[in-house]
């Protein structure tokens, strides 16, 4: 006999499954016949926003606390995150397709896009949404994976040890990818020795008999960690210049964000073109023709949509807004920042070739770097051309670092406080100008770049 649980399993998993919705737990996120899970918060439980999910048009409401009043909506469960936990371990069980994970200290997001661009020309694909690579995020994930498609690709990260080792063994790759290794986290890893130990376990075939193949960027391949953990697997490496199974030949800006790219990968050398925020991006592209290798697939549909590559919100997008009558281009870079894409950034918007035009750097804070953040701060003059620059602006407590490390330079400046920023800039700016705003996604520059956006007139890609 069926017990009253495994009924309430079913109905969710029914519903998940004939892809009426699917699973969510921020009732803003809820487009209709989508399923909202009331998660209990920190300071909320979920069913306050049950009203809200339903003039988003939800279709049920999964909560582990009893409310009245929606008698046909609500699906009451005993724990609403082992109600995914169940669901999202059944459907990997049940799951027939190729199952890719990305995790890297940088660019875990934007390679499982790019991943999923791709092979979404020549394959029905799934991909987890957002940055949802935490414990709850994968869970999720794995909750709404689509058993009609044919690749699902998952991101995979951490600020812990142990963590990449259990969500690698929920997810269960077939093909494990390492975009990077850099100093990231440092309050809990203190060392980039320590941040490779733990990165190394999404390649580690000992704990996860489905793995098959591997690609890490060619300097890992060198290190015993990775050969050891890799061991059982194909190994695949990419680079930037000579030394990877993929590498470039050429890579050059042609015009602003348009990148013409010769790429040899084996024995084959395939041109395309990117349209990208800096090489550094460029380089996540080798990732996707590897992949392409290992599943024997033919390149021509890389080749005539490279140029076609979406940018991400907060990952380099390009914005045009409107701010009293002036028109300037906003680049958006507020999500996430680490010493390695702050770097790249940096540089990246040294060089944008621009004539006549005023450029705005603006400068917040790099979390979570342990005992290193304010040198890692202090360290980031050494890679901007402040000539470049009609200001650099300063905003965060760790970034007030790098300004008095510079109070020398006068177009350098610094604010305490994301208003008195934005003020500033509002009163500065002329028309036709460019703002580049880098910075972590909890720093109140992030808060800035959302004040910025109620001036957005539209967008390019």
């Amino acid at each position: 006999m069926i017990n009253n649980s495994e009924k309430v399993f079913n109905k969710i998993l029914n519903l998940t499954k004939v892809n009426k919705g699917n699973l969510k737990i921020n009732s803003k996120d809820i487009k209709k016949g989508d399923i909202f899970v009331a998660l209990k918060g920190k300071k909320f439980h979920g069913n306050r926003f049950i009203d809200d999910a339903l003039k988003n048009k939800a279709n049920k409401i999964i909560t582990d606390k009893f409310i009245s009043g929606y008698k046909s909506k609500i699906i009451l469960v005993d724990n609403c995150i082992e109600t995914l936990k169940n669901i999202g371990n059944y459907k990997r069980l049940n799951y027939r397709g190729k199952v890719i994970a990305v995790t890297g200290s940088v660019g875990k997001t934007s390679v499982k896009e790019q991943i999923n661009h791709f092979l979404g020309l020549n394959f029905k694909t799934y991909s987890s949404i957002k940055s949802y690579n935490n414990n709850l995020g994968v869970n999720l994930s794995l909750a709404n994976l689509d058993l009609n498609s044919e690749i699902a690709i998952f991101e995979i990260g951490t600020n812990n040890f142990g963590e990449i080792k259990f969500l690698t063994n929920l997810v269960k790759p077939n093909i494990s990818v390492i975009t990077n290794v850099a100093p990231t986290h440092l309050m809990n890893f203190k060392n980039i020795r320590n941040i490779e130990k733990e990165k190394s376990e999404i390649i580690n075939s000992k704990h996860n008999t489905e793995l098959q193949d591997v690609i890490i960027p060619f300097e890992l391949s060198k290190k015993k960690i990775f050969i050891d953990k890799a061991r059982n697997c194909n190994l695949f490496t990419f680079s930037k210049k000579k030394g990877g199974d993929a590498y470039f030949k050429k890579l050059l800006n042609i015009k602003n964000e348009k990148f013409s790219v010769e790429a040899k990968i084996f024995k084959k050398i395939i041109n395309y073109n990117l349209f990208l925020k800096g090489e550094h991006h460029a380089i996540n592209s080798l990732i996707s023709l590897l992949i392409f290798n290992i599943l024997d697939i033919n390149f021509s549909n890389f080749i005539k949509n490279a140029i076609s590559l979406p940018n991400l919100s907060g990952r380099g997008r390009l914005h045009n807004l409107t701010i009293n009558e002036k028109k300037i281009k906003l680049i958006d870079e507020s999500y996430n920042a680490s010493p390695l894409s702050m770097r790249e950034t940096i540089k990246y918007f040294n060089n944008y070739p621009l004539k006549n035009i005023r450029k705005f750097l603006i400068l917040g804070d790099m979390l979570e770097l342990g005992n290193k953040e304010v040198s890692f701060h202090k360290d980031l003059k050494k890679y901007i051309k402040f000539n470049s620059y009609y200001q650099v602006i300063t905003c965060g407590f760790l970034i007030k670092n790098l300004h008095k490390k510079c109070t020398h330079i006068n177009n350098i400046l610094y604010f305490e406080n994301e208003s008195k920023l934005y003020n500033h800039l509002i009163k500065t700016i002329n028309n036709n100008d460019i703002v580049l705003v880098k910075c972590s996604n909890a720093t109140s520059v992030n808060l800035f770049v959302k004040k910025l956006m109620n001036f957005k007139t539209k967008n390019r890609n």
